[in-house]
C-alpha cells in the first residue's frame, strides 16, 4: 500500500452517491438506518488501507485472506461507504464469476446449473460478492444499503450470490442473504434477490385520482406545465387517453411516483430528414420479397429482424436538398409541437409529432452503415459523414482497415410499410426511483404491440437521464438545424435472454451478415477464420473470437488479441489513472481490434465487453485510433464500443543519452530502460477499459460546444475536455480554416505546447467535429455561428480562441478605414487591414498552417529577389527555410523595433552573422511605405527610413511581410456586428467571460476588462496551453457540479498562472533556438538585469555544444532558458528545469562556480539528472513539501513553518542558523518520510529510471 501514492483516478469512479444526509431515499423493506450522514461511491484503491483495518477474524473465515488492491482492481463493482470526514465505514467487491476455485470463470453458470436447480440465472442478471466488511455495529445497515445500491447501479441484474466456506457469515449478511438448499452440502451458497432490496416497478395505466400524487412532482422539477396549463393538467391528459394516446404510471406502496404519455402521432418523414434512422428501418416496417422471406431468422417481430440487418439504405437526399429552406425550417417548427421546455433533466422534452403514412418503394444502395459511437453534432450543417464511421469525417477513422479492392454490396430492392413507432410526450419519475426507469418500456410496448420502435426527442442542453441509458441516439444528418436529439428503443433490446461464449464454425454466416455493411468487414472475417483455424495470430500471439447472441440469432462479434505491449503503453500513457498496473498479469492486458453490435441491441454492448473480459480471463482492453493512414503490425476495423472506452493521457517521455548511461566497455551496465521503453511506434490515441469500468456509467452531454479557431487554448480546452473520463460530450466542434494542426513547418516557431506526434497521441478529431471554414458572423439571438458559403453552426456555449495572426502590412494608401458599428467597441488598432484594392500575388505573409509549409516552393514560382519584413521570430525562421531551399538572394527588412525578438544581444549577433555568412543582405531601421507594381505584377517595394530620409526603392519579385501579429479582420466583424465588447482586442473578466453568458474567450484574441487596470498582462504572454486548461475547468462545472470548480477569487483580481512561455525555432545558420522564460510583460534584458532581485545568471559558450544561458533568480531557482547550438537539443528534458531550485541539479552555482561545469548541454545530459526530467517529478516535489510540513509532535511547529517564519523575517540567513535547521532536519520524521517516499518513487517507476539505486543499495 505504499505504492498507492501512483493512482489518480481522476474523479472516474464518481457515481450518483446517497446524499450526506440521514438515510430516507426509499428504503427497501421499511427499516430506518441508524446510519447517518454518510455516502456510498464508488471504491478506488487509496481506501485500501482503511478497508483493512475494518478486517476481523470472522470476516477471514468467511472469504479468506485476501489481497485488498487486488480484488478492488478485479471486482466488476466495488462499493464503499464512508463517513462525512471521509472514514470508510463498509465495503463490498462484487465479481462477475464465483469466488474460489470450484468453479471455472469461464464455465461457472453451465457447472452451477448443474448442481442446484437454478432457474433464469445469467451472466447478465447475476454477480458474486467476493468481499465485504463493515465497521462495527453498523454492519447491518451497511450490508442492507450496499445491496440495494448495487441493485440501483445495476439494472439487469436480479440475482447476487455468495459462495463461502462456512454457513456462519454473520447476521448482517444472512438477513440480506439466503442459503440455496438445492446443491451439493459441502457448498455453502447464498442467494440474495432484487425484490428484497429494489424491486422492479409496478407500471400501470394512470388514473385520474393519481394526479394528486403526481403533481408535486412536476411542480418540484419543473413548473412549466403547472403555470401553462393549469393545476389539473395531468387529470385532463389521462382522461383523453385513446387508441393512440396512452398514460402510464409507476406506484410504489400505493402512490404514483412516476409518469409516462406515449403517442403514436410520429412525424417518420421529419425525423428521416433530420436524423440517419437506416439502422432502425426508417421507423417504418419493411416487406421483403417472398423468395428470401425463408431465409430468415427473427429476434422480436419481422420489422426488428429487418431492423437488426441494417439492410435498409436512408430515403433519398433528393427529397430533402429540393425543398426549399425557408419552408422546410417552418414545416419542422409546425411539426413539432413541444409541450415541456425544461432544463431539468427528470422533465425530458417531448414531441408531439403527426405521422407520415403511405408505404414507398425505394432502392437500397451499398452504403456502409451509418451507426455511429461518437455520432456527430446535430448542429453542424456543412460537414459530410461518412456511411460507416465512428466519427464525423472520415479521416477521423483509426485504420485503413477495409481493402480497396473489397467487391461492394449489391444493391437490393425493398418496399417499406407502415410507421411502427411511437413516441414517449412526457415523462417524470421520482429521483430515488429513477434507475428503474426502463420498467415502463415493457408497458409501453404492450400498449402498441403494432409498433416496434420507441422514440423521445429533448432538447440539446438536457444531459442524458437514466431512461436514456437504454436507448441509442441517432446520428443528426449534415443539413439538420432540428433544436432537439433523437433516442431510439427497439423492442427487441426488451429481451434480456442474451449470451456471450466463444465463437464456432457455425457462427461464421452469423458473423458474415451483421458485418456485410462494416468497413473493414473483410478483415473482421478474415480474423476470425484465423482464431476458428489456429487459435493464434500469425505471429503466434494468442487470438479469441467470441459473438454474442439473443437467443440463437448473432447479435454481435469481437476479435481480441493478447497485449503484448504492455510496458510500451505503460511507459507512454496515463494508464495508472485506472488501473494499479502491477496487480494485473501480462496475460490479462488484450487489444480489441474488432467490436460490432447490431443497433437495436447497443444497449447491451458494455455487457458484451464484460463477458469479453471474463471469457478471456483478462482485466483490460485497449484500442487504438491512428490519425493517419499509415502500415500498422495488425490492420483493425472501428469498434462500436469506442464511446463506453476512456481514453488515455499521453505521457511526455525522457529522452536518454542511452550510449552515456551503457558505461564504456567492457562495462555491461543494467542502466537503460528496456527496448519496450525505448522502441518507436506510430503514434496513436490510446483507448481503454478494464473489469471496474464495465459497470460505471459515463455521464453524457448532448450540449453544442463550439471551438472557434485551432490555437494553444482552443487545443488545451478540447483536450481536457474529451480526456474527461466520466463524462461523454457528443456534440464537440471546431470551426478552422485549416482544421487540427497535424503538422509543425520549421518556417514559423512552436510554442511546443502540441507537436504533431502529441496531436496524434490525443486524436482530437476522434471526439470532436471539425468544420474547416473561417467564421463569419456570430448570431447571439439564434446562437448560431456563420461560416463560408452561409452555412450555420449552432451552439448552446461557444468558445472563441482563434488567436493572433500576421497580417499584409501594406502602406496606409492601400487601406481601407475599419467600419466599428458597435458602440461597445473602442481601439481597432490591433486589427488586420482591410487591402481597398487586390494585392499582388507575389505579396503574401504567413497567417497560415499550409502557407508556412510551401512558402519555399512558392518563392520559387517567383524567381528573383524575395524580401522578407520584420523583426519577429518567424522572420528568422523563413529565411532560413528559404536558405535549405536553395535560395540565395534574400534581403531581410528590419522596421524599427524597441526590443529583439531574442532579447538576448549574444543570440542576435550570432543569428545576423550567420545570416551574413549566407549571403543575406539586411536592411535595417526603415519602414515599408509603398509597393512598386506593374500590371498587376511586383516590382520592388518603397522604403522609408527612420530618420525621415529619402524613399528608397529596393526591386524584388516577391514579398514576405512577417512583422505584427493582429487579429483577423474577420474575426473581428463577426465580433463587432454581434455586440461584443472590443476594445483592441476582445474584453473579458477574470473568468473568461465576454459580455454574452454563454459566449467564452481566451488567448491572445483577448484582454481583460479596463476596471482591472491590468492592460499589459493580457492572454499573449502566458502559456496558451495552460489558459486553455483553465478555460476548460472554468466550464466543466456547468455540465457536472462535482467537477472541481477553479480557484474562486475576486472578480477584480486576476487569476494567477505559473507555466513558463515556451518557444523554439530553427534560425540561420542551422542553429536551434530555444527560449524557455517566465510569464511577464516584456522588458528589455538589460534593464531587467539592473534591478537588485533579479538573481544571476550562469552561461556556458562552448565553441561545439553552444550557446547555454540559466537566470536563476533571488531565490535560486530557474527562471529563464536559454539555448543556442547547432547540435540537436534535448528540448523536453531541459523544459523541466525551468522552476527548479539550484539544488535539486545537483549544486548547480557551486560546481559551476567552481569551474566544473563547462557545458551546461553535456552536464543536463548526465543520467542523474534524469529524474528531473520524470513527467511524476512534480507530484513528488508537491509531496515532498507536504511530508516536511509535518511537525514531530502535535501542536509543535513544523520544519517548514520555520524556515518560511525565517525567510518572512530576515532572507539572509545566518550560516549558525543553516546548520540547526539541519540538525533538526535530520531528527525530524520528515526526512525518513520523505527518504521513504523516494525510494518508493524509484521503485515503481523504475521501468523509466532504472539507473537508480534502490532503497537496499542505498
Amino acid at each position: 500500500t505504499t505504492l498507492l501514492y501512483t493512482i489518480k483516478f481522476e474523479g472516474v469512479f464518481s457515481m450518483s452517491t446517497t446524499p450526506l444526509t440521514t438515510l430516507t431515499s426509499a428504503p427497501s423493506n421499511g427499516h430506518q438506518s441508524s446510519l447517518e450522514n454518510f455516502s456510498v461511491r464508488r471504491t478506488e484503491s487509496i481506501d485500501a488501507p482503511q478497508i483493512m483495518k475494518l478486517i476481523e477474524r470472522s470476516t477471514e473465515k468467511c472469504f479468506g485472506k485476501i489481497n485488498i488492491v487486488n480484488i478492488i482492481e478485479k471486482a466488476v463493482l466495488s462499493i464503499t461507504l464512508t463517513s462525512s470526514s471521509g472514514e470508510v465505514l463498509g465495503f463490498g467487491a462484487f465479481y462477475d464469476y464465483p469466488s474460489g476455485k470450484v468453479y471455472n470463470p469461464k464455465l461457472w453458470e453451465q457447472e452451477m446449473m448443474a448442481k442446484y436447480s437454478l432457474e433464469g440465472v445469467t451472466p447478465l442478471n447475476t454477480l458474486f460478492l467476493h468481499y465485504f466488511v463493515a465497521k462495527r455495529p453498523y454492519q447491518h445497515d451497511i450490508a442492507q444499503e450496499i445491496m440495494r445500491t448495487v441493485f440501483n447501479a445495476c439494472i439487469y441484474v436480479h440475482h447476487i450470490f455468495l459462495l463461502s466456506g462456512t454457513t456462519h457469515l454473520g447476521s448482517a449478511l444472512l438477513e440480506n442473504f439466503a442459503r440455496v438448499k438445492d446443491g451439493p452440502k459441502e457448498e455453502r451458497l447464498f442467494l440474495c434477490q432484487r425484490h428484497a432490496h429494489v424491486p422492479q416497478l409496478h407500471i400501470r395505466e394512470a388514473r385520474p385520482e393519481d394526479n394528486d400524487d403526481l403533481a408535486p412532482l412536476f411542480t418540484q422539477q419543473n413548473k412549466v406545465l403547472t403555470e401553462t396549463y393549469g393545476n389539473y393538467f395531468l387529470a385532463e391528459l389521462i382522461e383523453a387517453q385513446d387508441a393512440d394516446h396512452k398514460t402510464l404510471v409507476a406506484e410504489v406502496g400505493g402512490l404514483a411516483i412516476g409518469f409516462m404519455c406515449v403517442s403514436t402521432e410520429v412525424d417518420v418523414t421529419l425525423l428521416n430528414k433530420c436524423f440517419e434512422l437506416k439502422p432502425y428501418t426508417f421507423l417504418h416496417k419493411v416487406k421483403k420479397p417472398e423468395e428470401k422471406a425463408d431465409d430468415e431468422t427473427s429476434v422480436g417481430t419481422d420489422s426488428s429482424n429487418v431492423a437488426r440487418k441494417s439492410v435498409v439504405s436512408r430515403l433519398s437526399l433528393a427529397e430533402v436538398e429540393e425543398e426549399d429552406p425557408e419552408e422546410e425550417e417552418i414545416q419542422k417548427e409546425e411539426s413539432l409541437e413541444m409541450e415541456v421546455s425544461s432544463s431539468d433533466k427528470k422533465d425530458p422534452s417531448q414531441a408531439s409529432i403527426k405521422s407520415g403514412g403511405a408505404s414507398s418503394k425505394i432502392d437500397v444502395s451499398g452504403a456502409e452503415s451509418s451507426r455511429s459511437v461518437s455520432v456527430p453534432p446535430s448542429h453542424v450543417s456543412d460537414v459530410a459523414l461518412s456511411e460507416m464511421s465512428e466519427k464525423p469525417k472520415e479521416e477521423t477513422e483509426p485504420t485503413e482497415a477495409e481493402p480497396a479492392e473489397e467487391a461492394p454490396v449489391e444493391e437490393e430492392q425493398l418496399i417499406l410499410g407502415d410507421p411502427t413507432a411511437f413516441c414517449i410526450q412526457l415523462f417524470c419519475i421520482d429521483e430515488r426511483y429513477e434507475m428503474r426507469s426502463v420498467d415502463f418500456m415493457a408497458e409501453a410496448f404492450k400498449r402498441f404491440p403494432d409498433k416496434d420502435y420507441c422514440v423521445i426527442t429533448i432538447p440539446h442542453t438536457i444531459s442524458e437521464f437514466p431512461l436514456l441509458h437504454t436507448f441509442a441516439r441517432c446520428t443528426p444528418k449534415p443539413a439538420s438545424t432540428l433544436e432537439q436529439e433523437l433516442y431510439v428503443f427497439h423492442r427487441s433490446a426488451l429481451l434480456q435472454n442474451v449470451t456471450v461464449r466463444f465463437g464456432t464454425e457455425a457462427d461464421i454466416k452469423g458473423v458474415t451478415y451483421i458485418t456485410r455493411k462494416y468497413k473493414g468487414k473483410s478483415v473482421i472475417v478474415a480474423d476470425y477464420n484465423q482464431y476458428l483455424a489456429a487459435l493464434r495470430d500469425e505471429d503466434g500471439t494468442p487470438l479469441y473470437g467470441l459473438v454474442m447472441e439473443c437467443g440463437t440469432q448473432i447479435i454481435g462479434v469481437a476479435v481480441i488479441r493478447a497485449e503484448m505491449d504492455t510496458e510500451y503503453l505503460r511507459s507512454h500513457y496515463s494508464l495508472e489513472d485506472f488501473i494499479y498496473f502491477t496487480q494485473h498479469a501480462p496475460r490479462e492486458h488484450g487489444h480489441l481490434y474488432h467490436c460490432a453490435v447490431a443497433a437495436t441491441f447497443t444497449n447491451y454492448t458494455k455487457f458484451f465487453l464484460r463477458e469479453c473480459l471474463r471469457l478471456c480471463e483478462m482485466s483490460c482492453l485497449y484500442y487504438n485510433v491512428y490519425t493517419d493512414k499509415m502500415h500498422h503490425d495488425k490492420p483493425q476495423s472501428t469498434v462500436e464500443a469506442l464511446h463506453h472506452l476512456v481514453q488515455i493521457r499521453p505521457r511526455r517521455q525522457i529522452t536518454y543519452p542511452v550510449e552515456l548511461m551503457k558505461g564504456p566497455p567492457p562495462a555491461t551496465y543494467n542502466n537503460v530502460p528496456s527496448e519496450d521503453v525505448l522502441k518507436k511506434l506510430p503514434p496513436s490515441a490510446l483507448f481503454h477499459i478494464n473489469r471496474k469500468l464495465t459497470l460505471e456509467p459515463k455521464m453524457v452531454i448532448n450540449s453544442r460546444i463550439v471551438v472557434v479557431g485551432a490555437s494553444d487554448v482552443s487545443l488545451g480546452f478540447l483536450e481536457t475536455l474529451i480526456l474527461c473520463p466520466h463524462i461523454h460530450f457528443n456534440n464537440l466542434v471546431v470551426v478552422s480554416p485549416e482544421g487540427l494542426p497535424l503538422s509543425d513547418p520549421s518556417a514559423t516557431p512552436s510554442s511546443l505546447s502540441y507537436p504533431p506526434d502529441y496531436m496524434r497521441r490525443v486524436s482530437l478529431a476522434t471526439s470532436c467535429n471539425i468544420v474547416q471554414a473561417k467564421m463569419r458572423c456570430i448570431n447571439r439571438a439564434e446562437q448560431y455561428v456563420e461560416v463560408e458559403g452561409r452555412r450555420k453552426v449552432q451552439y448552446d456555449y461557444l468558445i472563441l480562441g482563434t488567436g493572433s495572426q500576421f497580417s499584409l502590412t501594406t502602406p496606409p494608401s492601400h487601406v481601407k478605414k475599419l467600419s466599428v458599428s458597435s458602440p461597445v467597441s473602442r481601439d481597432v488598432t490591433a486589427i488586420a487591414q482591410v487591402e481597398t484594392h487586390e494585392v499582388p500575388p507575389q505579396v503574401t505573409t504567413l497567417d497560415s498552417i499550409s502557407k508556412a509549409e510551401n512558402v519555399a516552393k512558392w518563392v520559387k514560382s517567383y524567381p528573383g529577389t524575395v524580401v522578407v519584413y520584420g523583426t519577429t521570430l518567424a522572420a528568422y525562421t523563413t529565411i532560413q527555410t528559404l536558405i535549405e531551399a536553395g535560395i540565395t538572394d534574400i534581403v531581410s527588412v528590419q522596421p524599427p523595433s524597441p526590443l529583439s525578438c531574442f532579447n538576448n544581444p549574444h543570440v542576435l549577433k550570432v543569428v545576423e552573422q550567420a545570416m551574413a555568412d549566407a549571403g543575406v543582405s539586411v536592411r535595417r531601421d526603415v519602414t515599408l511605405s509603398g509597393l512598386k507594381e506593374e500590371e498587376g505584377t511586383l516590382k520592388g517595394i518603397e522604403l522609408t527610413p527612420n530618420d525621415d530620409g529619402e524613399i528608397v526603392t529596393l526591386p524584388c519579385s516577391t514579398l514576405i511581410t512577417l512583422q505584427d501579429k493582429v487579429i483577423d479582420s474577420d474575426t473581428f466583424e463577426a465580433i463587432n456586428n454581434s455586440c461584443l465588447v472590443f476594445d483592441g482586442r476582445l474584453v473579458i473578466d477574470c473568468h473568461c467571460h465576454t459580455n454574452d453568458p454563454v459566449i467564452y474567450a481566451a488567448g491572445p484574441l483577448t484582454k481583460y476588462k479596463r476596471a482591472l487596470y491590468c492592460d499589459e498582462f493580457t492572454h499573449q504572454i502566458y502559456n496558451s496551453k495552460e489558459i486553455g486548461f483553465r478555460l476548460a475547468s472554468i466550464v466543466l462545472p456547468i455540465f457536472d457540479p462535482s467537477f472541481p470548480p477553479v480557484e474562486a477569487i475576486d472578480q477584480y483580481e486576476l487569476p494567477k498562472y505559473s507555466q513558463p512561455k515556451v518557444v523554439y525555432a530553427k534560425l540561420p545558420g542551422g542553429y536551434h533556438y530555444l527560449n524557455v522564460s517566465k510569464p511577464q510583460p516584456p522588458i528589455d534584458l538589460e534593464t531587467a538585469m539592473m534591478d537588485v532581485n533579479y538573481g544571476r545568471e550562469l552561461v556556458t559558450d562552448d565553441k561545439d555544444a553552444g550557446y547555454f544561458r540559466l537566470h536563476l533568480n533571488q531565490y535560486h531557482t530557474v527562471e529563464t532558458l536559454t539555448c543556442l547550438s547547432k547540435q540537436d537539443i534535448e528540448i523536453d528534458n531541459i523544459c523541466q528545469t525551468y522552476g527548479l531550485h539550484q539544488e535539486y541539479m545537483n549544486s548547480l552555482e557551486e560546481r559551476f562556480d567552481g569551474g566544473l561545469i563547462t557545458n551546461f548541454f553535456d552536464y543536463f545530459r548526465e543520467p542523474w539528472s534524469l529524474l528531473l526530467y520524470h513527467d511524476r517529478f512534480p507530484e513528488l516535489r508537491e509531496e515532498m513539501k507536504e511530508l516536511m510540513g509535518q511537525p514531530n509532535q502535535q501542536g509543535e511547529q513544523s520544519l517548514r513553518d520555520k524556515i518560511c517564519q525565517l525567510v518572512d523575517e530576515d532572507l539572509a540567513i545566518e550560516d549558525k542558523t543553516k546548520q540547526e535547521l539541519l540538525n533538526e532536519y535530520n531528527k525530524s520524521i520528515a526526512k525518513e518520510a520523505i527518504e521513504t517516499r523516494l525510494f518508493s518513487y524509484l521503485s515503481y517507476n523504475k521501468y523509466h529510471l532504472p539507473h537508480y539505486a534502490g532503497k537496499n543499495m542505498a
